[in-house]
């Protein structure tokens, strides 16, 4: 197979002849590795070693550029098109009622220019790679960072604040996303779509406000994705073990990245629970394996992972984080080269 045919066949919940590794990096911390075989980046790495390097974020990734009035703060920092800075600016920080919120000057599909979508589409599928496009942000993280933290906590006890938030960001989101998948003409395959809902042992909100605000704004942005025959890859790295059968019922097709050390993602439960249901990115322990394990503590966990989900079909292999700059270069290596021995 190639890697295309690979991750694609992954991400529908197939056996392909081995699971695709996926991952992302920081800048750095893939510095010695590359020396190691030799590549003067990335994406000359995948070549040379034979590693698929699936992603939703990096070069194979196509999202509309941004054409609208420049956000500024009061100080003259640059924000980016939410109005946020992170943990310093939140583009609703002044939208505290309802009568704010409709006053607030929301983004526009209009904001956008998507002219280069399909020609970049198509570049991305010549040299081998899924296209990968979003993204979308309807739940509490985005909240998070529109608001900031305390206020995102207070607002949750305010309905009709909510529901006119969510309504004013699900109409973007969906007016953005059509407009994203249309320009694409059918070439985009999955869309990332993220939500940090959960620390290592419990929610920051209960399940049933998440379904009450969240729930419906995700099936109205998935439904849009499937409409368009893509996918949708939905990245929550902490314990979301309550919500895991809405998102699934909502749609969602991929999960990223399932860290066993997080409460409620025992590998032999989720084997049982989800086996034909989604396909899960990622698996492999990053704090106490890669960044603190041997070479052979990589190896015997790559492994284990392999052989515990790659012969049900839906994996692609990868750290349960990104690869970070304290991973030492060996343990890197190591995972590269279990994983590609399928």
């Amino acid at each position: 197979m190639n890697r295309r045919t690979r991750i694609l066949t992954a991400l529908s919940g197939g056996v392909p002849d081995r699971p695709p590794i996926a991952f992302d990096s920081r800048p750095g911390a893939l510095d010695a590795v590359l020396r190691h075989y030799g590549a003067s980046d990335k994406n000359a790495l995948c070549t040379i070693a034979g590693i698929d390097g699936f992603s939703v974020w990096e070069w194979n990734a196509v999202m509309g550029k941004y054409i609208g009035p420049p956000r500024i703060a009061p100080d003259g920092t640059k924000l980016d098109f939410w109005g946020n800075q992170s943990q310093h600016h939140y583009g609703l920080a002044a939208c505290g009622t309802v009568d704010e919120l409709r006053r607030h000057r929301w983004l526009q599909a209009a904001d956008f220019d998507f002219s280069h979508v399909h020609a970049r589409a198509l570049e991305i599928k010549s040299l081998d790679m899924a296209v990968s496009a979003g993204h979308l942000g309807l739940g509490y993280q985005m909240h998070n960072m529109l608001r900031g933290n305390e206020n995102a906590l207070f607002d949750l006890f305010d309905e009709t604040w909510m529901r006119t938030y969510m309504e004013r960001l699900t109409a973007f989101t969906l007016e953005y996303i059509e407009a994203l998948l249309t320009a694409g003409r059918g070439e985009i395959d999955v869309v990332r779509a993220d939500d940090d809902i959960g620390t290592m042992d419990r929610l920051m909100l209960s399940p049933e406000m998440w379904r009450k605000y969240c729930k419906p704004a995700w099936r109205a942005a998935f439904d849009a994705v499937h409409l368009h025959r893509a996918k949708v890859w939905f990245h929550s790295c902490g314990h979301i073990a309550p919500l895991l059968d809405d998102l699934v019922e909502i749609g969602i097709d991929c999960w990223n990245p399932f860290p066993q050390y997080v409460k409620g993602n025992g590998h032999a439960w989720l084997k049982r629970w989800r086996r034909g249901k989604i396909a899960l990115d990622g698996g492999v322990d990053h704090p106490s394996v890669l960044v603190r394990g041997t070479p052979r503590q990589v190896i015997d966990e790559t492994r284990r992972v392999l052989d515990t989900f790659a012969p049900d079909g839906g994996l692609l292999i990868g750290p349960s984080q990104v690869f970070t700059e304290d991973i030492p270069a060996e343990n890197i290596i190591a995972f590269f080269e279990t994983a590609l021995r399928g």
